[in-house]
C-alpha cells in the first residue's frame, strides 16, 4: 500500500509539472499577442494568475516529491528492515516455543514411561521379594535400573518443563516488544501522513483531516492482526502433576500376593500378642489369647518357619516357609508399632521401641527365631533374614538387656559373606523402591499392606537425592560389626559390593 501511494505522489509530482509547463507556455503565447501594445489591466491579472499558479504548480510538484514521496519512500525502507527484523524476531520465538514443547512433550513421555516401569517393578519386589527367594536379587536388581531410570528421566523432564515455561514468559515479553513496535510503525505513517501530506496539498485539507480525525491506528492494527493471525494455540505454562494421573493401574498380582501375606499374618497375630504379653482389640487382660502358646503351636509354627512342614502357600511360585517368615515378621513389626501408637500405620521399617518379654516368652521367641533363620538359611532367604535380623534386637528378656539377636548370635547365616552381600542388595532395594512407591505411584493404587511403605520413604515433595538411604543401610555396617565382623572387613565387603555394582550400571 504504501509502495502504491508512492506511486500515486510521482505520477502527482508529475502532472503539477506538466501543468505547471502548460500554463507557463500559455502565457508564453500569450505574451506574444501584447509585446507590440500596451497590457489592459485585467489581461494582465489573468497572466500574473497564469505566472503565480505555474509556479504554485512547481513548487508543489517539488514538495511532493522531496516531502511526500521521498519521506514516505526512507520510511518505507527503514520500515522494510525493521518489518523484517520484527517478522525474523517473530519466526525465532515461534520455532523456540515450538523446541521446547516438542522437548517437553518427548521428556514427559519418557518420564512417565520410567515412573510407570518403575512403579511396576517397585510393587512387584516389594510385594515378591519376602515369598520368593529364587527371584528376589533380580527383582531387587530390576527396581534398583528403574528407579535410576526414573530419577534421570525425571531430571531431564524438570530441565525441559523449566525451558518451556521459559520460553512462554520469554514469548509473552518479546512479542509484546514486538507488538509495540508495530503499533509504533503505524503511527508514524500517520505522523508522515500529518507532516508531509496535510502540509503541502493545501487544497484537499478539508478532507484530509476529516480522514485523519477520523482514522484510529490502533484499532487499525487490530484488525489487521485479527485477519492476518496465526492458527497455532497460543504459548500457555504448563502445570506440573504427578505422574500418576497420566498413568493407567497396573496390577499383576501383586494385591493377591500382598493380602496373601497379610491374611497370613493376621493369623499368627494373636501367638505374637501372647509372646509379647499385649492385649487383644477388645479383650481384657483375662483373655486366653493373654497366655503363652501351647509347645504344639510352638512346634508347628517352628516347622513352618524353618521350611520343615509343607503348607500350601495359595499362590504360583510362593513357599509355605517364605510365606511363614513373610507373615511372622509382619506380626512382630504390627505388635510392636501397634503397642507403641495404637492409632499409627504400620511402617515397614524399625519399630519405634523394644518389647520385654518373660523368661518363658523370651525362651519360645529365641526358638521360633532360630527356626526362621534355619529356614531362611536353607531357603537362602535374604530378605526376610534381614528382617529377623532387624527384629530380634527388638525382643528383649524382662529386667536384663539380653535381646533375641544375642541368643542366636552363632547362627552360620551371620558367618556366610554372600549373605552380607546380597543383604545389602536388598537394602538398596528396599531404598529405592519405597523412593518409587513414595514419589511416582500413587497410593491410592497400592496394596493396603504395601501403602503403608509409603510412610517410610522420603517425602515425594522433596528433591530427589542421589543417594537413597533407610535406616537398615545407615545401620547395616553396624549389624555386622554386632554380628561379630571386623570393622575392616566389613567396610571391604561393602565398598567391593557397591564397585562391583557400579561397574555392573
Amino acid at each position: 500500500m504504501l509502495e502504491g501511494f508512492i506511486c500515486c505522489m510521482r505520477e502527482r509530482a508529475q502532472l503539477e509539472r506538466q501543468y505547471a509547463r502548460g500554463l507557463l507556455h500559455s502565457l508564453a503565447k500569450l505574451q506574444q499577442t501584447t509585446s507590440e501594445g500596451a497590457i489592459p489591466l485585467p489581461l494582465e491579472a489573468v497572466m500574473s494568475n497564469l505566472q503565480h499558479r505555474a509556479e504554485q504548480c512547481a513548487v508543489l510538484a517539488e514538495e511532493i516529491d522531496q516531502d511526500v514521496a521521498d519521506t514516505v519512500e526512507r520510511m518505507l525502507e527503514q520500515h522494510a528492515e525493521v518489518s523484517r527484523r520484527m517478522h525474523l524476531d517473530g519466526v525465532s520465538l515461534m520455532r523456540h516455543w515450538h523446541s521446547a514443547n516438542q522437548g517437553v512433550d518427548g521428556a514427559e513421555e519418557r518420564y512417565l514411561q520410567a515412573c510407570s516401569a518403575a512403579e511396576l517393578e517397585a510393587v512387584q519386589c516389594a510385594a515378591f521379594s519376602a515369598l520368593k527367594p529364587g527371584e528376589w536379587k533380580q527383582l531387587a536388581e530390576r527396581t534398583i535400573r528403574a528407579s535410576r531410570q526414573a530419577v534421570a528421566a525425571e531430571k531431564d523432564f524438570q530441565k525441559a518443563f523449566h525451558k518451556f515455561n521459559t520460553s512462554v514468559d520469554l514469548q509473552e515479553k518479546q512479542m509484546a516488544a514486538v507488538l509495540d513496535a508495530a503499533q509504533a510503525l503505524s503511527q508514524q505513517v500517520v505522523g508522515v501522513f500529518d507532516t508531509s501530506w496535510l502540509r503541502n496539498v493545501q487544497y484537499d485539507i478539508d478532507s484530509g483531516v476529516q480522514a485523519l480525525e477520523d482514522s484510529d491506528s490502533l484499532q487499525d492494527l487490530q484488525a489487521f492482526m485479527q485477519r492476518n493471525r496465526s492458527k497455532v494455540a497460543f504459548p500457555l505454562k504448563k502445570i506440573w502433576r504427578p505422574p500418576w494421573d497420566a498413568n493407567a493401574a497396573s496390577d499383576s498380582g501383586f494385591s493377591q500376593a500382598a493380602d496373601l501375606t497379610w491374611r497370613k499374618s493376621e493369623e499368627l497375630r494373636p501367638l505374637v500378642r501372647s509372646l509379647l504379653n499385649r492385649k487383644g482389640p477388645d479383650s481384657n487382660h483375662s483373655d486366653e489369647n493373654s497366655g503363652l502358646p501351647n509347645e504344639e503351636e510352638v512346634r508347628r509354627l517352628c516347622d513352618l518357619l524353618a521350611a520343615k512342614a509343607s503348607e500350601p502357600a495359595g499362590h504360583e511360585g510362593v513357599t509355605g516357609g517364605c510365606l511363614a517368615r513373610s507373615a511372622f515378621c509382619s506380626a512382630i513389626r504390627a505388635e510392636l508399632s501397634l503397642s507403641f501408637a495404637p492409632d499409627a500405620p504400620v511402617r515397614s521399617g524399625e519399630p519405634p521401641q523394644a518389647a520385654e518379654l518373660s523368661e518363658d516368652a523370651f525362651e519360645i521367641a529365641v526358638s521360633l527365631f532360630q527356626a526362621a533363620l534355619d529356614g531362611a538359611d536353607k531357603d537362602s532367604d535374604v530378605w526376610n533374614g534381614r528382617d529377623l535380623l532387624v527384629l530380634s534386637k527388638f525382643l528383649q528378656l524382662q529386667d536384663s538387656r539380653k535381646d533375641v539377636l544375642l541368643r542366636v548370635y552363632n547362627h552360620p547365616l551371620w558367618s556366610r559373606v554372600t549373605f552380607w552381600e546380597d543383604l545389602l542388595l536388598a537394602g538398596l532395594a528396599e531404598a529405592h523402591f519405597q523412593l518409587v512407591l513414595s514419589r511416582w505411584a500413587s497410593p491410592s493404587r497400592l496394596p493396603e499392606s504395601l501403602s503403608c511403605q509409603v510412610a517410610d520413604a522420603a517425602s515425594a515433595k522433596r528433591e530427589v537425592q542421589e543417594v537413597v538411604m533407610t535406616p537398615f543401610l545407615q545401620r547395616y555396617m553396624a549389624y555386622m560389626v554386632s554380628l561379630g565382623i571386623n570393622f575392616e572387613q566389613a567396610r571391604l565387603v561393602t565398598n567391593g559390593w557397591l564397585f562391583f555394582g557400579k561397574l555392573n550400571n
